[in-house]
């Protein structure tokens, strides 16, 4: 099997390195755009999504759960209306990222309206989803989408800092001025997940490895 350049060891320390550049040069702008985001997501769309895209590479199971094919799932509430914008400036922000800004990744995503869709699992499978990225949701327990994740070995991400406090994996938050990566280590490890100890030095770490949504 042929590996992309992630996947080497050399490559994860390149991306820790620009990772880790990456958290403080984005503090003023992220500070600056926070102003026009939605009160729920703590990180500006145009700001979180090269950061969280960037962390995938330090999960060392996903070349072997993804075969080298990323898809991201993006999930919102079509009737929701700041649930839909925030879904919609991620699928644009995915699709005009070069490859160069994503560690070497090439990831496509998808949107999945939760409102039409009865049945989260078997959508994902269908979509061959192995990222999800959840916005901002209404009325909509925490606890379902945890398990279709964890489930289905998909990797969940989200804008959104108490759902990763609920049980999602990875998400980013505030820390002053500057974005701060979050993990939940047991949601990670419950969805397949190996993040690097490269990563969770840059991150806070929420480690309920017992916890079950």
């Amino acid at each position: 099997m042929v590996r992309p350049d992630w996947y080497w060891p050399s490559a994860r320390s390149r991306a820790y390195r620009t990772l880790a550049v990456a958290l403080l040069a984005v503090g003023l702008l992220a500070v600056g755009a926070r102003l026009l985001a939605g009160q729920e997501v703590a990180v500006p769309v145009q700001v979180q999504v090269p950061l969280l895209l960037k962390i995938l590479p330090f999960d060392r199971n996903l070349q072997v759960r993804s075969g080298g094919r990323v898809v991201v799932g993006i999930l919102y509430q079509g009737r929701y209306r700041i649930s839909a914008g925030i879904a919609d400036e991620v699928h644009r922000a995915i699709a005009e990222l070069p490859a160069t800004a994503t560690g070497g990744l090439s990831p496509r995503s998808v949107l999945i309206d939760l409102d039409i869709t009865p049945d989260l699992g078997p959508a994902l499978r269908r979509l061959e989803v192995n990222v999800l990225y959840v916005s901002p949701l209404r009325a909509v327990d925490l606890a379902t989408v945890a398990a279709v994740t964890r489930t289905g070995q998909i990797t969940s991400l989200t804008g959104v800092p108490r759902y990763v406090e609920i049980g999602l994996a990875v998400g980013l938050d505030m820390k002053g001025e500057r974005p701060q990566i979050v993990v939940n280590l047991g949601a990670s490890r419950a969805e397949g997940a190996d993040f690097s100890a490269q990563l969770l030095k840059l991150a806070r770490v929420v480690d309920r490895a017992g916890d079950q949504p």
